[in-house]
């Protein structure tokens, strides 16, 4: 029986990550599709289309930037144009993942939105996983410490990560942010606890029932 229950459990997860190897970025943000802005103008009001066309058009900007790093850095420069509102706020819930379309139509969100709008864009533009990680912190602010979350971009393996964060407009490489304390990261492929010598992987982004909830989201709207 034990063995069993083993077989089954590695077959649900080989299930999982097959879905997480077929989800797509593209043709998700960078196109202007009709039918989600459609879908956006019934949920959100008639401005949630004109947004979203506006964001295609920027990250088509973007995408003609041949600097990489200039790129990050547009891309977090357009996310943080949207509102700083709270998940009971805006959707009556204490913790609601927003999908990139939902941030941009409403052209609001907290600090998750914020993060997974840049990795979505940055993904659909191009960029591999492994220079992204989105980072759960602990942000030092007014002598009290908060639980907050950013994106950070490696420009090559092993460097010192740059944040991209929606409460600090400037992009800056991590030292000259002491404010941030990273707990864990992840992104398409893995999942890390941040420790001193090292981060330690602790599985498959799967793993985490908001991030399967999102991709399960994005996707429906992707397929209309």
């Amino acid at each position: 029986m034990p063995n069993r229950t083993r077989l089954l459990a590695c077959a649900a997860f080989a299930v999982l990550a097959s879905q997480a190897l077929a989800f797509s970025y593209q043709g998700y943000l960078l196109t202007v599709r009709a039918d989600l802005q459609q879908k956006m103008t019934a949920r959100f009001g008639d401005k949630a289309g004109p947004r979203l066309a506006e964001l295609a058009e920027a990250l088509n900007g973007a995408l003609k930037i041949a600097d990489e790093a200039v790129r990050v850095e547009r891309i977090n420069q357009i996310a943080n144009r949207a509102r700083y509102v709270t998940d009971p706020q805006l959707w009556q819930s204490d913790d609601y993942w927003a999908t990139p379309a939902e941030f941009t139509a409403i052209a609001a969100g907290d600090c998750e939105d914020y993060s997974l709008a840049k990795y979505f864009a940055l993904r659909e533009l191009g960029m591999p996983a492994d220079k992204l990680r989105i980072t759960y912190v602990r942000l030092l602010r007014q002598g009290r410490l908060e639980n907050h979350m950013v994106l950070a971009y490696y420009p090559e393996p092993g460097a010192e990560p740059w944040v991209l964060d929606n409460l600090e407009k400037r992009f800056l490489p991590a030292r000259e942010r002491p404010d941030l304390t990273p707990v864990y990261s992840f992104n398409d492929d893995r999942v890390w606890k941040v420790q001193t010598g090292g981060d330690r992987e602790l599985g498959s982004p799967q793993q985490l029932r908001k991030w399967r909830e999102l991709l399960d989201r994005v996707d429906a709207e992707v397929r209309g």
